[in-house]
């Protein structure tokens, strides 16, 4: 997990499908939680969509499908810096022409 929070390992108890396991964690316990509540949604809806009831199928789809969103939204954040980026350049020409156009002092 990412470093939000203490820098301290901290034990913190997450429910995920029903089972408890105990995560060795550096980021705060709320954001652990906060993650293994995100795993236990997209893993129920699986396990509700699919009709798998295997526990390591429910898994491995599970982490299947958390890391496609994470992949896609990568993407995005691509796209989207692509664009800002030429949107930067965009406004740094305007400046610099208009800068050129000022009347002198």
């Amino acid at each position: 997990m990412t470093n939000e929070g203490s820098p301290s390992k901290e034990m913190v108890d997450v429910q995920i499908l029903g089972e408890t396991y105990t995560i060795k964690s550096e980021t705060s316990p709320e954001y652990t939680q906060r993650v293994a509540q995100h795993v236990d949604r997209a893993a129920k809806e699986i396990r509700e969509e699919s009709g798998v009831v295997d526990q390591k199928k429910v898994a491995i789809l599970t982490a299947l499908a958390v890391t496609d969103q994470l992949f896609r939204m990568r993407e995005g954040v691509e796209v989207v810096k692509g664009l800002a980026e030429k949107r930067a350049e965009r406004l740094q020409a305007e400046v610099l022409a208009a800068v050129e156009q000022a009347p002198g002092d």
